[in-house]
């Protein structure tokens, strides 16, 4: 329970904010903005990624691989390249943040139910973003291979994840929460030092500390 000098200290304070018209404008304007600025500027997500391709193999497993990394939300385009010096270009001319080698053995190796060999070359002058597509297409790779040979691995249970409060994995939903809790910490520090400044500048601060309420009452 809050004591009854705290209660009044509150009550006292709040009245005074929402009576200052620049107070009201810092408190509610400057966090508004910074949550709507941050919620899309401060992320992680990856999209409209570059992507070139160099298929040595041209069977049905490099294929599918293709039109399923082509096909993925956070590509943006996809080059065809038709040979490894096309493609390291690509990369050191910062056409393309992915670089994907399919070698000739792919399709038999993932029909065979072998380990099928992939080289994903990530432009590292971009390494947080091309770490983030990296992790993509190595998903994509591991449910083509789960697809096409299902039973390769001698046991077909599927573990199926399914996101109850963000099911489309919105990024902005992660984040808002967060911004929204250190944006009202900071706010609140930026109140209490206009109240302070306030109470000197009206030549009240004197009245504070003659008052019964102690400087911890008064910071809260």
């Amino acid at each position: 329970m809050l004591s009854p000098r705290l209660r009044a200290q509150i009550i006292k304070e709040l009245l005074s904010i929402l009576r200052d018209r620049r107070a009201r404008a810092l408190l509610i304007g400057p966090p508004l903005i910074q949550l709507l600025i941050f919620s899309f500027a401060a992320t992680l997500e990856v999209r409209n990624v570059a992507i070139a391709i160099y298929d040595r193999d041209g069977g049905r497993g490099s294929q599918e691989l293709v039109a399923r990394v082509s096909a993925a939300t956070f590509v943006g385009s996809v080059a065809t390249m038709q040979s490894p010096e096309q493609l390291q270009a690509a990369i050191e001319q910062r056409q393309v943040l992915l670089a994907i080698d399919i070698p000739e053995t792919f399709s038999r190796d993932v029909a065979a139910g072998r380990p099928a060999p992939l080289q994903v070359i990530v432009d590292g002058r971009r390494a947080n973003s091309g770490q983030v597509a990296l992790r993509y297409v190595e998903s994509i790779a591991g449910n083509l291979g789960a697809t096409m040979q299902p039973e390769s691995s001698g046991n077909n249970d599927r573990v199926a994840v399914r996101h109850w409060f963000n099911p489309n994995l919105i990024y902005q939903w992660f984040i808002v929460p967060s911004l929204a809790g250190t944006l009202a910490m900071f706010t609140s520090l930026i109140v209490t030092a206009l109240s302070i400044a306030r109470e000197r500048e009206l030549g009240t601060f004197d009245q504070l500390l003659v008052s019964p309420t102690t400087p911890t009452e008064i910071i809260v």
